[in-house]
């Protein structure tokens, strides 16, 4: 931890008390939040609430997606407040949204592809999260550039799904898109832990419990996109 690179203004085993419980709130939060979308996958599964959602066409596509948004900005917001309970609330409701989302989708693999997919994804987070953790280059830059490509790549997608369907554009989409957020994950986790350190050194638990929340948000989607592609690009391999 290099916490010695800022000036500390409070005692420094109370400095790394915070910092350490702050990373050690983010990855449970993340852990947390994978359980819960697997727990609403199998539950939307049994209850078929996916499949009605699904069933309702473009309105319910368009309904899901405005609870996910809508639940996310909520978090983002109580995180600004400083209302962390709130914030941990929304997150984790929005975890679960998303598992009832993608309970419908799942139905289209294989149980074993899945566990591959969620094994593969499991590793690679885990790897882009220890290079994020100890780099020491400056990545500051690379979010902008990351989310540019991000949004470019999303919009290539809506227009293949909407106006194209070539199963080919969408093959080179997913594979140009799994770089991008391993990438998002590395830049991620040092973005909160210098955060994290900041907020530790200045003794401002509060601060510190924020980055918890906030970095859970965005590594959680990482991990979630991750699989997502991940499972995509299988079963375009097996031509399932």
């Amino acid at each position: 931890m290099a916490t010695q690179q800022y000036t500390i203004t409070y005692g420094r085993d109370r400095a790394n008390a915070i910092f350490t419980d702050a990373m050690t709130r983010m990855y449970g939060l993340v852990a947390l939040g994978v359980v819960t979308t697997a727990a609403t996958i199998w539950i939307g599964d049994m209850v078929g609430v996916g499949r009605f959602v699904l069933g309702m066409g473009w309105i319910g596509m368009l309904a899901s997606i405005a609870l996910i948004f809508g639940t996310l900005f909520a978090a983002n917001g109580a995180i600004r407040r400083g209302n962390i309970a709130l914030a941990t609330g929304l997150y984790l409701a929005f975890t679960a949204i998303w598992g009832l989302f993608l309970s419908p989708i799942l139905i289209a693999y294989t149980t074993s592809m899945i566990g591959l997919a969620f094994v593969f994804t499991g590793g690679l987070f885990v790897a882009m999260s220890i290079v994020g953790w100890t780099t020491k280059r400056d990545l500051t830059k690379l979010g902008p550039m990351l989310l540019f490509g991000l949004i470019g790549m999303i919009v290539v997608g809506l227009v293949n799904s909407l106006l194209i369907g070539s199963s080919g554009l969408f093959l080179v989409i997913n594979i140009v898109l799994l770089p991008i957020f391993m990438a998002l994950t590395v830049w991620e986790t040092k973005q909160m832990k210098q955060l994290a350190q900041q907020a530790a050194m200045s003794g401002d638990s509060g601060a510190a419990s924020q980055v918890a929340v906030m970095g859970s948000i965005g590594l959680y989607l990482n991990v979630i996109n991750m699989f997502m592609i991940v499972l995509s690009l299988l079963g375009f391999a097996s031509n399932d």
